[in-house]
């Protein structure tokens, strides 16, 4: 290997490329380097004696490959073959001088570096080796609208990974690939069937380590990958990041992934059907236990940090050194809690069969603890079980996201005073040059747009910004297609809409041959992708048209009763909306009633519980930057309290007195005794119950106060 300087040039000139790199082609390769730094730490964590064979099918400009070969020397593992697959050309030949000039050597491994698509069958041929004894990759996350086949042809991503699977798998385990490959879903971002394709091209007793976003146990199209690391791996140790993370440009954490592949024999076997789980750990890594180059070097000083990293953690006997949590993952109880996810998917059918009756929350007399979540098993203080439990939108509540225009500079305006009963003035967006003009009083109505707007709520004033609700209202050109829908409108039951006033006119036309100034993008506002669906033509008798300016009908998850913030920096809180109803926007997850069994305030109540507050900063999702964000469809699996009427009565008298910037202590212990003794019916005392209420509430700041860490 080069000397040491010769490798700190070699790396340098490797950033000085990635620097030089276009950041919208980076985002539409899903391109963020891993660094060395965290290369090194990955590759020591799943180095072995039978590792001789390395393939990155992700490879970028060559971090994990190099610091493969650097962490192999250290530890003293002679590799073969080092190989990788980059699909963008230039990066790809990067990749491959670098190689080149860091395995320069007669005891060096050979290494091959193809510019192609690792989903391609022909890529995988040309592969020097069928499978590999380490697949380590990071794999990229390009979103699922950016992936869509041209001209609405499947998506060649999926189909590739079917293929592959299908064509060079030979082995028992084939059923269970392919599977996954049709099964996973459609909206998944494209580090999903790269996860896939990596763990398949491991060999049966051979590692797969990865790099990959925190949220590989929160989004709901990672189960399926979740599921694949049960099936047909025996997870061993995980690694994550802490605020302020090791992405500077990442939206959220990172964790650090080794796995073994288990044997066709093993991996055949249902998981439901397992008795024994292998042990597996779980490492926090804060920045205290970095240096400047190694991100445990000040943990272990030394030449070496990440060799000793690994030696203390084969020990299991040494206490942790600064910076370093360890603790233990129950695989049982991710099994658990996945398998109540999952068990409608038709892949998990297919593989699983028709299992035993185990849901997350028993609505029978056994309590079913332990297969919480593991982030809320930790704030219940040990010993203490809940009972009887359901999910939020069993409990009659639904969750869902706030209203998203396609086009907030079109679509909301500011209001510029009280008008009249017919006229309402207000000011466009300043991407519309923010003229003052005349709207009917009726084509506009408040929306909460902003967290901003929180402040003026709980003041009881209106938020000033109004979105404009134009289905009533035609352009004069658009009159005509009106008229000749006049019996579809008979038809309908509906009023056909009138001519708009000449400033709306005027303030639409602009705006349709507008631009709105966005990176990489010159699309006109009636031509964007979420603008253009509203647009419908009449076809037949019985189809009214709407035109791009005509939102559709408002909801009641667009009418919420209460609504959280989608991101958070604090622990989230609920509002409740107002009466009547200010539209709220997407930056925020909304819920409301299916029947009248529960009130606003009754939600409200029940939303700002201690026990319900715990549940959204434990199930969050934490950010980069170390706030909090919440996605609707994790709301809906909260666990809670079957709730009698009268339960619901005393939420709702409660709810009443809640305000939005202060919280009365004895409403709040109102609130969670009744939440509280529904959970715990066998905690009957009102001293218990608030001790309960008191740890829970610790225990739910201290989750977030690590994920607001920054480093020194």
């Amino acid at each position: 290997m080069p000397g040491h300087e010769a490798v700190q040039s070699i790396r340098e000139a490797a950033r000085v490329y990635e620097r030089s790199l276009d950041a919208n082609r980076r985002k539409q390769l899903g391109q963020y380097f891993s660094g060395v730094p965290l290369g090194k730490l990955l590759a020591h964590l799943c180095l072995g004696s039978g590792i001789r064979t390395v393939l990155d099918p992700m490879a970028g400009h060559g971090d994990l490959l190099d610091a493969v070969w650097e962490a192999a020397a250290e530890r003293g593992t002679t590799l073969e073959r080092i190989d990788g697959i980059e699909i963008d050309d230039a990066t790809a030949a990067a990749c491959r001088d670098r190689l080149a000039a860091i395995l320069d050597g007669s005891d060096a491994p050979k290494a091959k570096i193809l510019a192609a698509d690792a989903f391609d069958p022909g890529t995988l041929s040309a592969l020097p080796e069928p499978s590999y004894d380490l697949v380590i990759t990071n794999p990229p996350y390009v979103r699922y609208q950016r992936r869509s086949g041209p001209g609405g042809r499947p998506d060649p991503v999926r189909s590739g990974l079917e293929k592959v699977v299908g064509d060079v798998s030979i082995d028992r385990s084939r059923d269970i690939w392919s599977k996954l490959a049709q099964g996973y879903s459609g909206l998944a971002d494209l580090s999903v069937p790269a996860w896939i394709l990596a763990g398949f091209m491991v060999r049966p007793g051979g590692r797969l380590a990865l790099v990959v976003p925190a949220t590989w146990r929160s989004r709901d199209y990672a189960d399926v990958v979740r599921y694949l690391l049960l099936r047909c791996f025996a997870l061993e140790t995980i690694v994550a990041d802490t605020q302020p993370g090791w992405f500077s440009d990442a939206l959220v954490r990172t964790h650090l992934i080794v796995a073994r592949r288990l044997t066709d024999d093993e991996a055949v076997r249902r998981v439901d059907e397992k008795e024994r789980w292998p042990p597996t750990t779980w490492l926090h890594v804060s920045p205290p236990a970095a240096n400047d180059s190694s991100l445990v070097g000040a943990a272990f000083p030394g030449e070496r940090p990440e060799a000793a990293f690994r030696a203390w953690l084969d020990e299991a006997q040494m206490p942790a050194p600064s910076g370093i949590e360890v603790s233990k993952f129950d695989l049982r109880q991710e099994w658990l809690t996945l398998r109540s996810r999952i068990d409608r998917s038709r892949w998990y059918r297919a593989l699983e069969g028709r299992c035993r009756d185990l849901p997350l929350f028993s609505s029978g007399t056994k309590s079913v603890p332990s297969v919480l979540p593991e982030a809320l098993r930790q704030v219940l203080p040990n010993g203490v079980e809940p009972a009887g439990l359901v999910t939020l939108d069993e409990s009659g509540i639904r969750v869902g996201q706030g209203l998203r225009t396609g086009c907030n500079g079109f679509f909301y305006v500011t209001a510029c005073g009280d008008g009249d009963s017919r006229e309402i003035p207000v000011k466009a967006s300043p991407a519309l040059e923010g003229g003052v003009f005349a709207v009917p009083a009726s084509a506009v109505r408040p929306v909460l747009h902003r967290q901003s707007g929180l402040s003026q709520i709980g003041c009881g004033k209106l938020p000033s910004t109004r979105v404009l609700c134009l289905r009533d209202w035609v352009l004069p050109e658009d009159a005509r297609q009106v008229d000749d829908a006049s019996a579809a409108y008979v038809l309908r039951g509906e009023t056909p809409p009138r001519i708009m006033p000449a400033g709306l006119a005027t303030y639409v036309r602009y705006a349709a041959s507008a631009t709105l100034d966005r990176p990489g993008a010159s699309t006109r506002i009636p031509e964007l992708s979420a603008v253009r669906t509203n647009v419908r033509i009449p076809r037949g008798t019985g189809i009214t048209p709407r035109f791009w300016y005509m939102l559709p009908d408002l909801t009641p998850r667009h009418l919420p009763a209460a609504f959280v913030p989608r991101v958070n920096q604090g622990t989230p809180r609920a509002e409740g909306n107002t009466r009547p109803p200010l539209v709220i926007d997407a930056n925020f997850t909304t819920f409301w009633a299916i029947d009248g069994s529960w009130s606003p305030f009754a939600i409200k109540a029940l939303l700002n519980s201690t026990w319900c507050r715990a549940c959204m900063e434990a199930t969050g999702t934490p950010l980069g930057g170390g706030a909090l964000k919440l996605e609707a469809t994790h709301l809906k699996k909260m666990p809670l309290p079957r709730l009698t009427d009268d339960a619901r009565a005393a939420l709702h008298t409660a709810g009443q007195q809640l305000g939005y910037d202060q919280q009365a202590q004895d409403i709040q212990a109102q609130v969670d005794h009744t939440v509280l003794q529904a959970m715990f019916p066998q905690e009957t005392k009102e001293t218990t119950l608030r001790e309960l209420a008191a740890e829970v509430t610790d225990r739910t700041a201290a989750l977030c106060a690590a994920r607001q860490k920054r480093g020194l």
